[in-house]
Order: C-alpha cells, then structure tokens, then sequence
C-alpha cells in the first residue's frame, strides 16, 4: 500500500505509516535527518531555516503534491494545509476530512458562531474590520485575543488590554475574543472516539507542545458535550477541539480537522500505531503521561544535534536556524528531564 503525508511538518505520521509497511510518500515544509520517506520533497533550505512566516508556502505543497497524488492509496493532510481563507481545496480523496471542510471549519469566526448557536460555551467573540470596532470591542471587554481568522498553531495571536493600545499594527479584519485567564487544553478524537485531554504548552501563544494524557477533573458530561461537537460538525478522522476553563467550565477555542500535535505523545502513551488506528477508525486508550516540547532556538546559531531516543525532528548537521524558529522536538516521560534536555541543546551540549 502507498500513502500520501502533506503538511509543514510530517514526520510523526510518515515514521508511523513505515513501521505498517506502507511506501510513504512526503511533501513538507520540514526535512528533519529522521523523516523515513521513501519519497520526499520539501522547500526548506537545509542549512539555512529562515522564519516559518516568511518562507513557507502552501502553494507550493500543494504543487509538489500533484506528482504523487494519482500514485498513492491513502492520503494524510497534517497542520498548514487546507487552513487559510486563501487555500485552494483540490477534490484529493482525503484520510479524514476533505480539503474543503477542513478549509471550513478552520474559519475560526464561523465555526465558534456555529457552535454558539447549537449552545456550546464559547468565548465573546466578534469579527473586526476596523479600527473603530476594535475599540468598541476593547472597551467592553477590557482584555481580548486578537488571532487572525484562520490559521494554526498560535501564529498571530496578540493578548491586548485596556491598558496597552499603543502603536497597534492590527491586519483586519481579525477576531476579537474575549481574555479567559486559564491554561489550555484540548481533547483529541478518532472519528466520534474520545481518545483523551490534553494540556497544551504555550509560550506567547504559541503552541510549544502538549502533556498527554493530562487528566482533568471536569463533569461527566464533558466527553458527551465535545462528542456532540465532532457529530454536529460531521467530522471524521482524527480531530482535536481546544478549550480553556472558565469558573471550571470548559469553553471551546477553536475545533482542528485534521492531525494534531498531539498524535506522537498519543500514539506513545496508547502503545498503539495511531495511522493504523485512523484508518480503522478504532480509538486508542492513553495511559502513560508523555512530555512533548518543541525547542526553539534563543538566538541565530548553526546547530549539529546526535540522533537520540527523545528527540524527533533533527535537523541536518550545522544548519543555521533563526532565532525563534523551531530547532527540535523533545519528547520525555517527565517534564524535568525535558527542560534539562532543552537547555543542553540551547547550550550546544
């Protein structure tokens, strides 16, 4: 059997395909030292990682995809893809959700106002297109997230308060949502199977990694409500819905319908291949908590990091790497071990 993995980064998904014998072919932002493709293309420059925001394109995922996309059986659509209010959504028999929904539900304004009105606990939110609406939203709501309307992984997202308006530089229109002070969280699905709550690691809201599985003390009908969700929205595949808590009530953020970040820790914990398990559509059961942190570099440096049983995502020996821009993933069963860990590689050790 032949597979198809697209996104910015697809390692997790072309390694696990590999281990059921599948010939995996891989177009990605990303070309990690431990990416198993039998097939690849990717448009990072291996020695020189400049800004994700600057230099990645869909477009051109899209058209390299185009050479594989006849010769494969199943295809696999990672974060970057189908997730902007520009995509183009080719009529691809996708694992999952097609292009076209997942381009839908990825409008973060339409989807929190779907669920809104089916009566799911979302935050106050609005759709700016101006400077003026702007202030009339800061001025009710005093401290807001200002993120764009589509998009992935944090990038773009703002914290604004009352108190804090100078020399504002906003690309509307945005949504405009209400500051819920709470760590974040999500729950990850396979079709309509729960597979667990996760803790999501943000560093200026920006995703940073996930503790899977995180356990969290909420209502019985919590499973049932985020259950509903993923029905009501018609998605299949694997899914993940982002919540905070407000007074201990789980408030939806947004609904992700496609691979998630957290689908390493998962497959991990559940000692189960997760690609076959969506293909199955059967759920997994996490068990053992995983530690998953993406480590980015603190100031412009070539890095030349040894393969290791906690890292994934390695890039090539002496690549030079923006500051910001991710270096490598650390995955460890304890967070102590994962920032020591992180801190040797930002030293070079």
């Amino acid at each position: 059997m032949k597979a198809l993995v697209v996104g910015a980064c697809t390692r997790p998904v072309v390694n696990s395909l590999k281990k059921l014998n599948f010939e995996v072919y891989s177009v990605s932002h990303y070309n990690p030292v431990d990416l198993n493709a039998d097939h690849k293309k990717y448009t990072i420059n291996d020695k020189f990682h400049g800004h994700l925001v600057d230099k990645y394109s869909e477009k051109e995922l899209l058209n390299l995809s185009k050479e594989y996309v006849d010769l494969v059986d199943y295809i696999f659509i990672c974060s970057g893809i189908f997730e902007s209010k520009t995509s183009k959504t080719p009529n691809w028999d996708v694992v999952g959700n097609s292009p076209k929904r997942i381009k839908n539900i990825s409008d973060k304004y339409k989807t929190v106002k779907k669920l809104e009105n089916l009566g799911f606990n979302v935050p106050v939110t609005y759709l700016v297109n101006n400077k003026y609406q702007f202030e009339k939203c800061l001025s009710e709501l005093k401290s807001v997230v200002v993120k764009p309307i589509s998009g992935s992984g944090g990038i773009g997202v703002t914290n604004i308060d009352f108190q804090n308006t100078d020399n504002l530089d906003i690309n509307y229109p945005v949504l405009v949502q209400e500051c819920i002070k709470s760590e974040s969280y999500s729950a990850s699905f396979i079709g309509s199977n729960f597979l667990c709550f996760n803790k999501q690691l943000i560093n200026n809201n920006i995703y940073v990694g996930n503790i899977s599985p995180y356990v969290l003390n909420l209502k019985n009908e919590t499973i049932q409500e985020f259950e509903e969700i993923i029905a009501s929205l018609d998605l299949l595949g694997m899914n993940g819905i982002d919540f905070m808590l407000k007074d201990g009530i789980p408030y939806i953020i947004e609904v992700n319908p496609r691979i998630l970040g957290t689908y390493e820790t998962i497959e991990l914990s559940s000692k189960y291949n997760l690609s076959k398990a969506i293909l199955e559509n059967k759920p997994v059961k996490p068990k053992d908590c995983f530690f998953k942190k993406i480590v980015f570099s603190d100031k412009g440096s070539s890095y030349s990091i040894d393969k290791n049983p906690f890292l994934r995502d390695i890039p090539q020996k002496g690549t030079y790497i923006e500051e910001g821009e991710p270096v490598v993933t650390i995955i460890g069963r304890n967070m102590a071990d994962v920032r020591e860990m992180e801190c040797g590689i930002l030293r070079g050790v």
